[in-house]
């Protein structure tokens, strides 16, 4: 086991945001002036240097990394976790039966469905000590599952450092960030925080499109980044704010773009307007099977040493590496390639491809007809996962918004989740909180995450048609 503090630390990252931001920029500023093999540990070096090293491999030395890896994924999962047992014995496959990475798909695969209806049997502490996590992706609810607790992180970090470093960021450079956390205190007209451990400037997005904007942008540029760091819905939004209040582009080295699906027009725009600078598309789930990156319209490159890909009728399906708390074998990622894809040899391993097609993102709108990104709500929806199966929102006018929950194991609190929801948002959107027995699924019995009844693509346009009024509130900033 290889011990990280920045583990233990990222524990009580709750107790650090709710700081006076004089105390947290004092205490950020010190914590990230440690060397980050330091925070990390040993185990980030290690990362760090298998992944220099196996890109710089030919295919043979990288299949060969990839087998040894995936047979000892195979190998733990049969002996430790109890729900890989039984889907091996129901299919009739063991891991004497993975000859080469060609066999990979002869064993089963795994959905998010799984995880949720045999959490219980899909970890195991026997090598490390399991830390919960929770993601939301493009389900209608929160999915628990579990990390090593000190290894995660430290290749998870590893993985960002060395594929960014392809764009030109280097750890702690000056960073927007548009998204993750929502920051609002309207008394003080502030509609950000300074994260001082990783020395970003996170904004709220949901007030980029609002007479706001000029506040925000001022503190941007006072800020000085080199880069933007954000959804592709934030980071647009931003550039169009910009345009309308006729304010110069942030002179910026490169934008990072993560969880959301990226467009060929999306890249134009941005180079258009900012320079010909770097475009990188970060890939991956919060899961951390798989990983990959591109750079403007150049195709995806998988890293094997993170996580092995595989395509099942287009959609992604990895199989996670050095996880022997929770693996992932042939996990169904419900994404999609496009386009031209490159195998390894005599496998269906993927290298690389044209494009991902993610799940479509949806939005709730607020009475001023701002839009507020699902892709943010999930970042906290693990604050109601104690009380709710399942979430659903429902909404046929801008700021009213239903929130139809499925009764958990616990008792759903109507109160604390609607608190919680107000929380996430800040305002600009009425909740009404609906307890049902069961929400209905689609025909082909996926969850629905969103009844949007609006026309989401109208509201977007009308945004930007009528985005005069950031032209008109920057004359009182």
């Amino acid at each position: 086991m290889s011990f990280s503090f920045d583990s233990v630390a990222h524990l009580y990252k709750g107790v650090y945001y709710r700081m006076p931001q004089s105390l947290k920029t004092f205490l950020g500023s010190i914590y990230g002036a440690i060397p980050i093999e330091k925070r990390y540990g040993v185990a980030y070096s290690d990362f760090l240097n298998i992944f220099e090293k196996f890109e710089s491999w030919d295919d043979t030395l990288k299949e060969e990394y990839l087998y040894y890896k995936t047979l000892e994924t195979l190998m733990f999962a049969e002996q430790n976790i109890t729900f890989y047992q039984k889907q091996f014995a129901k299919y009739g496959v063991c891991v004497s039966d993975f000859k080469s990475l060609g066999d990979l798909k002869k064993f089963p695969t795994m959905t998010k469905r799984d995880i949720k209806e045999s959490i219980d049997d899909l970890y195991t502490d026997v090598m490390e000590k399991p830390a919960a996590y929770f993601s939301g992706g493009s389900t209608s609810s929160p999915t628990k599952f579990y990390h090593p607790l000190f290894t995660s992180r430290a290749k998870h970090k590893a993985y960002s450092i060395f594929t960014l470093k392809k764009a030109g960021y280097n750890y702690r450079d000056a960073t927007l960030l548009l998204k993750g956390r929502e920051v609002v205190d309207k008394s003080r007209n502030i509609y950000w925080d300074y994260e001082a451990v990783e020395n970003m400037l996170n904004v709220t997005s949901g007030y980029i499109m609002s007479d706001k904007f000029p506040l925000i942008y001022k503190k941007a540029a006072s800020f000085k980044p080199k880069f933007i760091f954000g959804y592709p819905s934030a980071v647009m939004d931003f550039m169009y704010a910009t345009k309308a209040a006729g304010y110069e582009p942030l002179n910026i080295k490169g934008i990072l773009l993560a969880s959301e699906s990226v467009y060929d027009e999306y890249i134009k725009e941005l180079k258009d307007f900012y320079g010909d600078i770097p475009v990188f598309i970060d890939y991956g789930h919060t899961e951390r099977v798989v990983g990959a990156y591109r750079i403007d319209n150049m195709p995806y490159n998988f890293l094997g040493a993170y996580g092995v890909t595989r395509l099942v009728d287009d959609e992604i399906v990895g199989t996670s590496l050095d996880n022997f708390v929770m693996p992932y074998i042939n996990y169904k990622t419900g994404d999609e390639a496009e386009g031209k894809v490159s195998f390894y040899k005599n496998s269906d391993i993927v290298k690389s491809v044209s494009n991902i097609k993610g799940r479509k993102e949806d939005y709730l709108v607020t009475y001023d007809y701002r839009l507020i990104s699902l892709t943010t709500l999930y970042v906290g929806h693990h604050l109601c996962s104690k009380v709710v199966a399942n979430l659903q929102y429902i909404q046929k006018e801008p700021g009213k918004v239903i929130a139809r929950i499925e009764k958990g194991k616990a008792y759903a609190d109507k109160e604390k989740i609607y608190g919680g929801l107000k929380n996430l948002v800040k305002e600009g959107i009425d909740f009404k909180v609906e307890i049902v027995d069961k929400i209905e699924k689609s025909a082909r019995g996926k969850w629905i995450a969103c009844k949007q009844y609006l026309d989401i693509e109208s509201i977007k346009a009308k945004r930007v048609k009528n985005i005069g009024i950031i032209a008109k509130a920057k004359a009182s900033v």
